[in-house]
């Protein structure tokens, strides 16, 4: 076998597994197609109720007494915190906007520490319940930490071609956690060696 042989070999075998993950692809480069709302976030907005100075939300403590309340984010909240990975005290409230001039949405703010010391698939996990609830009654979700800095979101299209076709194709929908690009494994969850 010549040397030629050989890095050319070398070669065709690190394009083919560079395509096959993605890093030679321009997807792994651009920015993602689908941003979390860039609204500002105050905590005490979700305290008020306010999702700007004229516009009321909706929090985890309105609950209509004569219809349903929308969206209702009680029974996902209810269902993470019966996990103990999540527990009773992960999500301290929500407030839902309405959308005016961008797509509804539902901001979490969660428990700073507790959220920190989940590892990245229970984060991964939390964010695709939450957010598939949120999605359902045509929310994004925004996940934020008690001081006002976004630690993760879900974000879908809700454009007008998707909301015309049919319920059983799903939307086009993108997650963000903050924490993966800095703290992929849990710091008080033991790695798997990687």
């Amino acid at each position: 076998m010549t040397q030629q042989h050989v890095f050319s070999t070398g070669l065709h075998y690190f394009i083919r597994i560079s395509l096959m993950l993605g890093l030679g692809s321009q997807s792994v480069v651009a920015k993602p197609a689908l941003e979390p709302s860039t609204t500002p976030f105050n905590p005490k907005m979700i305290q008020q109720g306010m999702c700007s100075s004229n516009i009321a939300g909706i929090t985890d403590t309105n609950i209509q007494q004569t219809e349903l309340t929308e969206p209702s984010l009680w029974w996902i909240r209810d269902q993470l915190a019966a996990q103990n990975k999540y527990g009773d005290r992960l999500v301290n409230g929500w407030l839902a906007c309405p959308g005016i001039e961008e797509p509804n949405r539902v901001d979490v703010v969660v428990n700073a520490q507790l959220w920190s010391s989940l590892d990245f698939f229970d984060r991964y996990e939390f964010i695709q319940k939450f957010g598939t609830a949120t999605t359902g009654y045509g929310y994004n979700l925004r996940v934020f930490d008690p001081q006002g800095s976004i630690v993760a979101a879900y974000t879908c299209n809700f454009n007008s071609e998707i909301a015309a076709k049919d319920a059983d194709e799903r939307l086009a929908c993108a997650s963000f956690d903050n924490l993966a690009s800095t703290n992929f494994w849990s710091p008080t969850k033991p790695t798997l060696g990687f």
